[in-house]
């Protein structure tokens, strides 16, 4: 419960973005660098609630064909639907709003001994435009907030993002 909440705290720092949510393309970001100008990333799990709706659509109709008549009826008192959790494991390339931010948490991989170089000022744009070739996706620190520190934000990243209600379900 306690690491549940630890979690959910740090989780708020940063959002876990697939396209650009500025409408300004100019708008300038930050990026962080290791050798080579290489972006920094990190393993990054994202639920793909969209996948799960189409299989969940395409194997409730499997499962009602040829009930014939009444079959609705029938299906509900059954109470059988179908759940199926579909998550994703991409890179996830660090972005900041912030110069400043990006700097401090640059430092804060050097000293934990993975390897951050530098940062890059990026046009928005071109950050998702990079993130789109490479499959990644942007884990966006935002202006002001505080972002966990690099082993927790790892930890963060890759874990599963369940609720406690869901372990009803499992």
């Amino acid at each position: 419960m306690r690491r549940h909440l630890n979690q959910t705290l740090d989780s708020v720092s940063y959002d876990v973005l697939e396209n650009n949510p500025w409408r300004d393309d100019t708008k300038p970001v930050y990026v962080l660098t290791h050798t080579d100008n290489q972006l920094c990333t990190m393993k990054t799990r994202q639920n793909r609630s969209e996948v799960e709706r189409e299989l969940g659509l395409l194997f409730s109709k499997g499962r009602n064909r040829g009930l014939g008549m009444g079959s609705k009826a029938k299906q509900s008192r059954t109470g059988t639907s179908f759940n199926m959790f579909v998550e994703d494991i991409r890179e996830g390339v660090l972005v900041f709003e912030d110069e400043d931010d990006a700097t401090k948490y640059c430092d804060l991989l050097q000293g934990g001994g993975q390897g951050c170089e530098g940062i890059a000022e990026l046009e928005a744009s071109s950050v998702f435009d990079i993130c789109h070739r490479m499959r990644a996706l942007a884990v966006l620190f935002r202006r002001g907030r505080t972002p966990p520190l690099p082993k927790s934000l790892e930890q963060n990243l890759r874990a599963r993002k369940r609720s406690l209600e869901d372990q009803d379900n499992v």
